[in-house]
């Protein structure tokens, strides 16, 4: 069967050479091999950094040992908080890197674009660059820059211009800023929670302020099997709908824009509670496979598909089907 992995990470050395070259963060220490995120949370590489950097016959052979014939690249965090000038610089050397891994691979592996968000002009050129040009397939974007977030009004023509191309975005977790997220370690400030946290936030604020009513052909994917935000959608939308707020510029109610705009991959979550929720609640159109490698193990995640109890269509839906018509392809 054909599989289509949605989040598959990777650095180009440029970013990695541009963090070392910083002292504030995020900076990447390497007489530590560490990469400074927040004053307060650092975050260990290692043999991750390794598998980040290889997309080579290792990764490819992975993939295909565990039965994933198609995979879309996107790059991991960084380069959107650096200062405007050198993340244009990064974010150009990235996607040409990308572009020639997927000449190298055509047809096997997809591009998704890294910008430079903090100059915003420069990053729709190079959005539609990546689109026109490189054949990427969608924007891979963090639920923070820092000092900024998606949901800010300026990055408004970012998402029009995806809307525009016809390309999707994909909301990936980064760091929240804050305190509160200091004192447990990375695992904690990240993974654990503050990933989650963040984007929520971030994904929650997009909606309610309208920005998928004014883009309606928006199209924006979570990872984690959507956040946590399948099990709080009822409550979060009972809530609005019982305590009206004019601040609240969002037309229709919350569930519309997980049938119409909003999807959600497998990525990192390998819980078989979670994955009924996010079926009964968005169904089997709205889920996709990402495996979230290097981030997860891809043999724990194929294991984990094994074992849910779905039949041969649903199974189609998941790993190819609804990619295919997200991505605008056929493969099969």
């Amino acid at each position: 069967m054909i599989r289509i992995d949605l989040e598959n990470h990777f650095y180009a050395p440029c970013l990695i050479d541009a963090l070392a070259q910083r002292s504030q963060p995020p900076f990447y220490d390497r007489a530590t091999d560490q990469i400074h995120w927040t004053e307060d949370v650092c975050m260990p590489q290692g043999e991750l950094l390794q598998r980040l950097l290889e997309v080579g016959e290792h990764r490819l052979s992975l993939l295909e040992q565990q039965g994933i014939t198609h995979a879309v690249l996107s790059c991991s965090p960084g380069a959107e908080q650096l200062e405007p000038a050198k993340s244009i610089a990064v974010c150009q050397a990235t996607n040409a890197a990308l572009y020639e891994l997927t000449r190298a691979h055509p047809g096997r592996l997809f591009g998704s674009a890294i910008l430079p968000v903090k100059d915003v002009a420069t990053a729709e050129r190079e959005l539609e660059r990546c689109v026109k040009e490189y054949g990427f397939v969608s924007w891979h974007t963090h639920s923070n820059y820092g000092n900024t977030a998606p949901d800010d009004p300026r990055y408004l023509p970012l998402f029009r211009k995806a809307a525009e191309l016809g390309v999707y975005v994909y909301l990936h977790p980064q760091l929240p800023e804050g305190s509160r997220y200091a004192g447990y370690g990375f695992t904690f400030a990240g993974p654990g929670l503050g990933f989650t946290v963040d984007t929520v936030t971030t994904l929650l604020r997009m909606v309610v302020s309208g920005l998928f009513d004014e883009i309606p052909s928006l199209r924006l994917v979570l990872g984690h099997l959507g956040e946590g935000l399948p099990f709080l959608l009822d409550r979060i939308e009972n809530r609005i709908k019982f305590l009206p707020n004019p601040a609240i510029r969002c037309r229709r109610p919350l569930r519309y824009y997980f049938q119409h705009n909003i999807w959600v991959t497998t990525s990192g979550n390998m819980s078989p509670e979670a994955f009924r929720c996010t079926q009964d609640v968005l169904g089997m159109d709205h889920i996709l496979f990402a495996s979230d490698y290097p981030y997860e193990s891809v043999e724990d995640m194929m294991a984990f598909l094994r074992g849910i109890p779905l039949n041969e269509a649903d199974y189609a839906r998941l790993y190819y089907q609804n990619a295919e018509a997200l991505l605008g392809i056929s493969l099969s």
